[in-house]
């Protein structure tokens, strides 16, 4: 079966309801103070212009305006050459990069003397912030834009936009209330206590909850701020799972206990989808379903670790030591793929 790709008409749909499901969302669920916090609100008013290619990928750009609305372009070539509009010399001379990494961004750039990036694969996404580009006569300055290669019409429908503009929502919302769990000022907080954020998941039967507490425990001796799903409040229009995609993506890294079965073998495919740095930890070594074990094989961002109940602290020294090595490993690989991230990369030079 072919996948249906996004028409125009699909993301100027997409985009409208985004927009009206986080503004209604976050005047139901914030203060008017926080809603500048939410990354799309931030940029609003704004004419928020979608570019769907027939070719390869989507591309929305946030233009700055005295009021907000929605347009949307289609045409046959890449999204990239939709969004940057570089004359085809420019497009010839080929790109400063080629990504394939997901969740890319790039911060405060110029680049000169080339066309600025390609995309190499579907799966591949960048966001730009207040960055230009230019080579001779041609200059493209862009405050905000996401720079997509999947176009497939699922990923850009009602739903998924719904979806997205509430888990940013709840996102904020997690920040706030462990800001305030804290003692501390929202800004403090996001300066210090989310880096050490541990997003800790598991069995909340009676037993399960003695061992997540534990865990929870050592986690918080070890300079850790753990975070249980059940201490997010619950709103109707969130299941279970969006609570984990929206707390996990501002942990540092996961723990899970995998040693009876619940509803956390729901969430550990979600970590793996995610690659988020996860820990598996299971009581003497036995997990909650063969469906999980072995999962380490297929990914080198997740650790399976045996503990018993003398040894939680042990078993947990062990996993962050590991978390923090794979978090700088990863920090030093995506540092040597990505030159922008270097403090005396030449943007000037092309």
């Amino acid at each position: 079966m072919t996948d249906v790709n996004v028409r125009d008409e699909d993301l100027r749909n997409y985009l409208e309801s985004f927009h009206v499901t986080l503004q209604s969302t976050a005047d139901q669920y914030l203060k008017p103070e926080y809603h500048k916090r939410l990354l799309h609100l931030s940029y609003l008013p704004a004419t928020i212009k979608g570019y769907v290619s027939t070719q390869f990928g989507i591309a929305i750009e946030y233009i700055p305006s005295d009021s907000t609305s929605v347009e949307v372009v289609l045409g046959s070539q890449r999204a990239e050459d939709l969004l940057f509009q570089a004359p085809k010399k420019i497009r010839h001379i080929g790109p400063h990069f080629n990504l394939g990494g997901s969740m890319c961004s790039m911060t405060n750039l110029h680049l000169k003397g080339a066309f600025p990036l390609r995309l190499t694969r579907e799966a591949a996404s960048i966001s730009l912030f207040s960055v230009s580009f230019s080579a001779g006569p041609w200059k493209r300055i862009i405050h905000y834009a996401q720079l997509f290669g999947c176009r497939k019409a699922e990923d850009w429908s009602v739903a998924q936009a719904v979806a997205r503009a509430k888990d940013e929502v709840l996102a904020a919302i997690v920040e706030l209330k462990r800001a305030n769990s804290s003692g501390v000022s929202l800004d403090q907080y996001i300066a210090y206590h989310k880096t050490r954020t541990v997003l800790v998941l598991g069995d909340y039967s009676t037993e399960g909850l003695i061992r997540l507490n534990a865990i929870s425990k050592e986690l918080e001796s070890l300079g850790y701020n753990p975070i249980l799903v059940k201490d997010i409040p619950d709103h109707p229009h969130q299941d279970i799972s969006q609570k984990v995609v929206a707390i996990g993506a501002i942990a540092r890294f996961i723990v899970v206990d995998d040693s009876s079965a619940s509803g956390h073998l729901v969430e550990i495919p979600i970590c793996k989808q995610n690659n988020w740095i996860t820990i598996l930890m299971r009581l003497d070594g036995t997990g909650g379903s063969w469906m999980t074990a072995g999962v380490s094989n297929y990914s080198n961002v997740i650790l399976e670790i045996p503990y018993t109940r003398d040894s939680i602290r042990d078993a947990l020294i062990e996993g962050t030591k590991w978390a923090e090595d794979k978090i700088g490993s990863l920090e030093q690989k995506l540092y040597n793929i990505y030159p922008w991230r270097h403090a005396d990369f030449n943007t000037t030079t092309g």
